[in-house]
């Protein structure tokens, strides 16, 4: 089962917003839908926005596209 939303701190949202502006690779921990734990060093592209979820879209260390919703992502370490 999908945890409803919750909307992330918008300090939080803007670390995002200028580590996307500036390019900035960031390391990031986040729990997927089924439960397991995950932790990367990514390059956040954009903030997209699906059914009134926020969601970060990035690259992964194989350069592949993923998106993780916000809510999900435990750690933030720029």
């Amino acid at each position: 089962m999908i945890k409803q939303y919750i909307p992330i701190a918008c300090s939080l949202h803007d670390q995002y917003e200028i580590a996307i502006m500036h390019k900035t690779r960031i390391n990031i921990a986040w729990i997927d839908d089924s439960g397991s734990d995950h932790e990367e060093a990514v390059m956040p592209k954009d903030i997209v926005v699906k059914n009134s979820e926020e969601f970060l879209l990035f690259l992964d260390g194989k350069g592949n596209e993923r998106l993780i919703r916000l809510d999900n992502i435990t750690l933030l370490d720029e």
